[in-house]
């Protein structure tokens, strides 16, 4: 082997493990949960998520435009007061790649929550 095609696959190996140890750290989840609290039943819900099923979640999946002033803030399904039993936001990898792509202007936004069973 010459100097060139020890280069090349160097570099290569480089970009490698870069490229997955961004794609393997940039998803995640992140939950929030009230352990003194219940949920909202729904015993509908068959959900392969043992944590989430027989529980009324409401799921928002969506990208938003942030702009430098301040615009009309989202808003979240009213809970009527009780409050937020689980909470869960999610980064995906889709979600960071837009992100980088638009220079941050725009966001993809996915989150579960369930509100706390009206007493």
């Amino acid at each position: 082997m010459n100097r060139s095609t020890t280069r090349l696959r160097r570099t290569g190996f480089i970009v490698l493990v870069l490229c997955s140890s961004v794609s393997l750290t940039s998803c995640y989840s992140v939950r929030f949960v009230d352990k003194q609290g219940v949920g909202k039943p729904n015993p509908l819900n068959q959900s392969k998520d043992a944590f989430t099923r027989g529980l009324d979640v409401i799921t928002l999946d969506t990208t938003i435009k942030l702009k430098p002033h301040l615009g009309s803030p989202m808003l979240l399904e009213s809970c009527n007061g009780n409050g937020f039993y689980y909470f869960e936001y999610r980064v995906t990898f889709g979600g960071v790649l837009l992100s980088a792509i638009t220079f941050g202007r725009k966001r993809q936004v996915r989150i579960k929550y369930v509100c706390m069973k009206a007493q």
